[in-house]
């Protein structure tokens, strides 16, 4: 039957391969899409015969279960042809949801538009980045964003981003079934040879944290914001510590101890207490076992609750 429906349908793929964590259990059923209108195509047709699925793009941010559950796994990744529009005279650039978050940054960098440069190097696609609101070194995804491009599940449309209620690594598309498709933003002038140094800047001090090749989703919890925290907790946080309003959350891991933690073969490094990482082989269940240990001994420590940062599925 669902082969009736969707003659491109593979069933039995390994999900781990498609993530950065390389964990995670077998689709019983895969779609591979690379344009958004097929996209939206396909979920219609999954609606009209009531078939679960479950959509997702670069996977970087993801922890999917060991063993998946009976849904239509649909991996969303534009053709780098796909690429990006700029439309000189008014500054706006347009980026599919399904290209690669490198690609939109590298064409604004060379157009010599200024607003992604401290966006070097984060993986994963457009889409995922608006969905989680991605930022690094004082710049969000969010910041220059005009609208965005989604798929309410009866049309496709464009919203403000005022809709979209941004906040510090959060969206509405996180409690919304809404399925983005694009976006829009309005740029700065820039200089593309700044621009570029200083996108190079950036990546270079990305990889000594995050090793080229390494089996991570990038930092598993989200960072604290100092105004939540309770005076008490925050008098035993030196100032220096406190960076742009925002309390490391590797520096609160850190001083409970959890540098070297191990679990089957998933691991804290020794050198950053914030990553979580797959040395090969690890099973998603020992990431959240590993995960909950981290939050306990910081709940210990300092009575706040951290949370994640990655989407566990």
């Amino acid at each position: 039957m669902l082969k009736k429906i969707f003659p491109e349908l593979k069933t039995k793929v390994k999900i781990a391969p498609f993530t950065a964590f390389d964990i995670g259990g077998t689709a019983p059923f895969w779609l591979e899409i690379r344009d958004k209108h097929k996209l939206v195509e396909v979920i219609k047709k999954a609606q009209a015969n009531h078939l679960p699925y479950f959509v997702f793009a670069g996977g970087s941010n993801l922890v999917f279960p060991d063993k998946l559950p009976k849904k239509i796994f649909i991996c969303y990744r534009a053709k780098p042809r796909a690429g990006v529009t700029h439309f000189i005279e008014s500054k706006l650039v347009y980026a599919e949801a399904g290209l690669p978050l490198a690609i939109l940054v590298g064409a604004t960098i060379k157009n010599g538009l200024a607003g992604f440069e401290a966006l070097s190097g984060i993986p994963g696609t457009v889409g995922g980045a608006i969905f989680g609101n991605a930022g690094a070194y004082g710049q969000t995804i969010s910041d220059k964003l005009v609208e965005i491009e989604i798929f309410d599940g009866q049309d496709i449309k464009w919203v403000p981003v005022a809709t979209g209620q941004f906040s510090y690594r959060a969206s509405i598309f996180k409690k919304k079934d809404w399925l983005i498709l694009g976006g829009r933003w309005s740029l700065a002038k820039g200089e593309a040879k700044t621009l570029n140094q200083k996108s190079r800047e950036i990546i270079k001090m990305r990889n000594k944290k995050y090793a080229p090749g390494i089996k991570c989703p990038g930092s598993y919890f989200k960072n604290l914001l100092a105004s939540d925290l309770p005076k008490k907790v925050l008098k035993q946080i030196p100032a220096e510590k406190i960076i742009g309003g925002k309390v490391p959350t590797g520096y609160l891991l850190e001083v409970v101890g959890v540098k070297g933690l191990k679990r089957g073969k998933i691991m804290v490094p020794d050198y950053h207490a914030n990553l979580i990482l797959n040395t090969g082989g690890g099973k998603a269940v020992d990431v959240l076992a590993l995960a909950n240990i981290m939050k306990q001994k910081v709940k210990d420590r300092f009575n706040i609750k951290i949370e994640e940062e990655v989407r566990v599925i």
